[in-house]
């Protein structure tokens, strides 16, 4: 099995520079876009939350400089600086940046030599750590939330429900991007819900329950669930 794609989020306050790199993102096999700004106040509320492999990050922006975004950070991911002006190399490479693209990034081959830099330095099996916690935004703040604690999750249009052992929170996320932060004690019974295979009480041929809540399994995704538990 091949290696997991690093995941990349881009902040360049430069829409032009922004799309030219997530072109060459896209079309690097190892590589996979899970977010793109042009605000870095905006991004970094999504950096802490989705914790990425790669940030792809402009220096010279308004409200918050690049440099001073990587300082906000307690644990910044691998960062490749984006900028036109290379006095800012020396402080970059203090904070432990990657490497350093001079603008305009338009060589894909120089691109490509930089984020080879991240892929090697970052071994196969670290590559996607599992928490035992995640982050959600409720309002202003990132709440975070012991996995062990939850019961469900469950898509309502832009936003998530999530089912804890004492409450139900809701976040504005999709299902989608919140799967690939789980571990495999998670799973997908239907399309609009994700369960935790520790809670489950008890299944029927259509339905599930853990804790309170009845959720629905589809056709399709009964036998591999039934595969992902004990029976006797």
């Amino acid at each position: 099995m091949s290696d997991k794609k690093l995941e990349v989020i881009i902040v360049d306050d430069e829409r032009f520079q922004l799309e030219v790199l997530a072109s060459f993102v896209k079309k690097t096999a190892f590589l996979e876009l899970v977010g793109s700004f042009t605000n870095p106040v905006e991004a970094l509320d999504n950096i802490i939350g989705n914790q990425p492999d790669l940030l792809l990050l402009d220096v010279e922006m308004p409200e918050l400089t690049g440099l001073e975004l990587i300082k906000s950070l307690k644990n910044p991911p691998k960062t490749i600086v984006v900028t036109g002006k290379k006095e800012y190399a020396v402080e970059a490479f203090d904070l432990d940046v990657v490497d350093y693209l001079v603008k305009p990034v338009d060589d894909y081959s120089r691109f490509l030599k930089a984020v080879s830099k991240v892929k090697e330095s970052v071994p196969p099996t670290e590559r996607k750590k599992i928490s035992d916690s995640i982050y959600i935004r409720e309002d202003s703040l990132l709440v975070s939330i012991n996995l062990s604690d939850v019961l469900y999750f469950e898509a309502s249009g832009d936003y998530v429900k999530i089912g804890t052992d004492d409450k139900l929170r809701v976040t504005h996320s999709t299902l989608s991007k919140i799967e690939k932060k789980l571990p495999k004690e998670f799973f997908k019974v239907h399309r609009s819900y994700i369960v935790n295979l520790n809670k489950i009480k008890n299944i029927d041929q259509t339905n599930l329950q853990v804790g309170d809540k009845i959720i629905p399994i589809s056709q399709s995704m009964k036998p591999k669930l039934m595969a992902q538990i004990d029976t006797f």
